[in-house]
């Protein structure tokens, strides 16, 4: 379960907006949205490209993209 807040947050760090990151990842900012808010799973690939563009430390994925599921 991607970490919403703390992505969002990350991609207005690096000066980015969904609509910017997308193509930079190969999917919509449609897409995306629907993926950065858990209404559609996010790939393994994707993770690592969004991982790459906004220079998240890998030892740091953890907290952005698999973080537990909500109770």
């Amino acid at each position: 379960m991607v970490n919403t807040n703390k992505l969002r947050g990350r991609i207005i760090e690096q000066g980015l907006t969904i609509g910017s990151l997308a193509p930079m990842i190969g999917i919509s900012p449609s897409t995306l949205g629907r993926k950065i808010k858990n209404h559609a799973d996010m790939t393994l690939g994707e993770v690592e490209s969004i991982r790459c563009v906004l220079k998240i430390p890998p030892e740091r994925v953890m907290e952005y993209f698999f973080m537990g599921e909500a109770k």
